[in-house]
């Protein structure tokens, strides 16, 4: 389950998650976390022990955080493209305010490794992460009041909707050097993803 931090505590993984996203677990020192945040080595290993379980707690606290916020954004409304509507826009907001969120979870799930797997498996374990059930349920529903067509597979539905929200957040380093005139103005472009989201998988399930 996810663990509370004192002030001190959290200012250290947030020291910590930037050296990670630069870094990467095996790049990171502790003495370079340490200089950053201001505190002493011994201070450190005092607070998380070692490098690996400083690594742990942040995956764990951001991969709540993001498989909640997901979670949180599916609200069942009077009507699927209601509910679509909402969702799209209640997550990409939540990927705005915390944009780093994806691209680091994004980037150790890619890399599967041990630390990263028993996390998972863990946090599945103690059903510390909300079950998407809720979501699948609604499209049966959905389905069977007539408002999307039959047939289609809810799980390619839901890795289409989240990897549509969630990708411009995770590509943004590159999106800037393909097309740098076009994101100037990045919120309004954000804006507009929530729309270009929702219209291109709404008319694909509608009849």
């Amino acid at each position: 389950m996810e663990e509370k931090f004192t002030q001190k505590e959290e200012h250290i993984l947030k020291v910590a998650l930037d050296v990670f996203l630069e870094k990467g677990l095996h790049g990171t020192k502790m003495q370079e976390i340490a200089d950053r945040a201001g505190v002493n080595k011994a201070m450190l290993h005092y607070y998380f022990r070692s490098k690996e379980r400083l690594y742990a707690m942040i995956f764990e606290k951001l991969f709540l955080k993001f498989m909640n916020a997901m979670a949180d954004s599916f609200r069942p409304e009077q009507n699927f493209a209601a509910t679509l509507r909402h969702f799209v826009g209640t997550f990409i907001d939540s990927m705005r305010e915390n944009p780093r969120l994806p691209l680091f979870v994004a980037r150790e799930l890619s890399w599967g490794g041990a630390t990263v797997q028993k996390i998972m498996h863990d946090l599945v374990e103690q059903k510390a992460v909300k079950s998407p059930q809720i979501m699948i349920d609604e499209l049966r529903k959905a389905e069977r009041r007539g408002e999307i067509r039959a047939g289609f597979s809810p799980i390619q539905f839901i890795f289409t909707l989240i990897g549509a929200c969630v990708y411009p957040f995770v590509a943004r380093p590159i999106a800037e050097a393909l097309f740098p005139d076009l994101l100037d103005d990045w919120d309004t472009l954000i804006e507009q993803r929530k729309e270009a989201v929702f219209d291109l998988l709404y008319n694909g399930l509608k009849k």
